[in-house]
């Protein structure tokens, strides 16, 4: 079978407190060893189950543990600065995205795309039950703002399934520690005038463990993460 790039492909995988999720989303991640390279980095940002027990049994090529909880954002910065890919892939650890869709990330990176974004609501499977009527509006709405900040019509602003050029990717040098960290990649990208293209993903139903969104809390530092792009003097991407 022809690879899809003879690059190394880095997964990033942002963990806290997934330890009956995280083992599925290793192994699919190792299945598409048959299609490219691929290196496994899970950064535990100070779990309380086993987590890490399970990412070893698994056998992610690297595993960073942080002692405390340090946020998704700060967590998946780590990762990325350590990984040695050509290709930065981020999915989240509790196997509601699916890592066998991942090629599709790296047909888009392979096509000269710095930024790929997997969206839930453009022709994408979601399965009933996997986002509640509260998460979705809010989504929506942070969907909206994000849109009108970068100029371009963004479906799924907290979608945790992203692909990067490693070059893309150090470039936005990533500020923000928690969840609003999502909207701040795409306002950057767009200001710095990356190519960014979203693509449909399916998304599933959670099995075990708690989404960590809070979507008051967390919804009012996304606003402000837009705001603070929005507003700072960046870097044309093509010049640096």
């Amino acid at each position: 079978m022809k690879m899809i790039t003879k690059k190394l492909v880095s997964i990033i995988i942002p963990a806290y407190n997934e330890e009956k999720n995280i083992a599925k989303v290793i192994r699919k991640c190792h299945k598409l060893k048959k299609d490219f390279q691929v290196e496994i980095i899970v950064v535990d940002g100070g779990s309380q189950d086993k987590t890490i027990q399970v990412a070893k049994k698994e056998r992610a090529d690297k595993i960073i543990k942080f002692p405390y909880k340090r946020g998704k954002g700060a967590d998946f910065w780590a990762g990325g600065i350590i990984a040695n890919g050509a290709y930065i892939i981020q999915i989240d650890s509790d196997y509601q995205f699916l890592p066998q869709e991942i090629p599709l990330f790296v047909d888009k990176l392979e096509k000269e795309t710095d930024v790929v974004i997997g969206t839930r609501f453009v022709n994408s499977k979601i399965e009933k039950g996997s986002i509640s009527t509260r998460n979705l509006f809010g989504n929506k709405f942070l969907s909206l703002l994000t849109s009108l900040a970068c100029g371009q019509k963004i479906t799924d602003v907290m979608a945790g399934f992203k692909g990067f050029r490693k070059k893309a990717f150090l470039a936005l040098d990533i500020r923000e520690r928690h969840f609003e960290y999502e909207a701040e990649i795409i306002v950057k990208a767009m200001k710095m005038g990356m190519r960014l293209e979203q693509i449909p993903v399916s998304y599933k139903k959670r099995i075990g463990g708690n989404s960590g969104i809070r979507v008051l809390n967390d919804g009012l530092k996304v606003i402000m993460a837009i705001i603070k792009v929005k507003l700072a003097k960046l870097p044309n991407y093509r010049e640096l």
